[in-house]
């Protein structure tokens, strides 16, 4: 049955990407076996602090790590039950649960918010703010289904020259570790933000070589000063070119109702082992 999906998202075209069965099961289906997550949790409260600053030049620490106390009580997040939840989904997926107590993620939101001026100044010298969370929902060339994003965060960095860079960024949590260099390599990773410079960018009427993008990265790190990192994202012609064609194919697909399965994407996948995909 032939599926005309009236937008899609870089998440949506991710999952395609991964597992096309899964895509179907998540954007067709609509099914889902959706668990609340302290990671997910902390994330949007910390993506709303990175917006709050860059909207006021303002640290909302304590307001932060207030939100994030209530989100722990609300969904039991360091209950007993909680812990043996994960620690047996960890076991059946091969791997070992550790358990993080409340205190470390308050400790390690104040250590991101409170780097971020320093980082953002220092990386981004005399910067400007253009933007946070700025939607679009944009044609695809003379293809019906929109595309639809939000931006975390964009600013302009004036150049010797008397002109302006603009940079398409997107806050990440991640562990103390960073990212691996795979991930931080990794093209499909790398297309979120590409796409967003396509589409912001023909939306504006700025020439590409003039955005730049990347990720900046909130490291769960305690220390103030260690929590920021840059990832620079490549995105010339041949990479935007990749990134549109990606999105092309995965609306072709699906339209012809083309739901492949993809055996190595089971790992940490919602739907292994249940009667949806076995």
């Amino acid at each position: 049955m032939a599926i005309l999906k009236e937008h899609v998202s870089y998440s949506e075209v991710r999952q395609w990407k991964e597992c096309g069965w899964r895509h179907k099961l998540l954007y067709i289906d609509r099914l889902s076996t959706f668990e609340e997550s302290p990671h997910l949790h902390y994330g949007t409260i910390i993506h709303d602090a990175c917006e709050h600053y860059l909207k006021t030049k303002e640290l909302k620490i304590e307001e932060t790590k207030q939100k994030i106390k209530e989100s722990w009580d609300e969904h039991g997040f360091d209950s007993e039950d909680f812990i043996q939840l994960q620690s047996n989904r960890a076991q059946l997926q091969g791997w070992k649960y550790k358990h993080n107590k409340l205190k470390d993620w308050l400790d390690w939101s104040e250590a991101s918010i409170r780097s971020i001026p320093d980082f953002l100044d220092n990386t981004f010298p005399n910067w400007e703010f253009v933007s946070a969370e700025a939607e679009l929902y944009e044609g695809i060339d003379n293809i019906e289904t929109k595309f639809k994003g939000f931006i975390d965060c964009i600013i302009k960095v004036p150049q010797k020259n008397g002109s302006y860079k603009y940079w398409i960024i997107d806050w990440k949590t991640s562990s103390g570790r960073g990212w691996s260099l795979e991930k931080q390599r990794d093209f499909l990773v790398h297309a979120q933000v590409v796409l967003y410079k396509h589409f912001w960018g023909t939306k504006n009427q700025i020439e590409m070589n003039k955005i730049m993008c990347g990720f900046i990265l909130l490291k769960k790190i305690k220390t103030v000063g260690k929590s920021c990192q840059l990832i620079k994202v490549s995105s010339g012609p041949k990479t935007l070119d990749k990134s549109q064609k990606l999105v092309r194919s995965m609306i072709k697909t699906v339209k012809k109702g083309m739901y492949l399965k993809n055996r190595d994407s089971c790992k940490f996948c919602e739907f292994k082992d249940t009667e949806y995909c076995n």
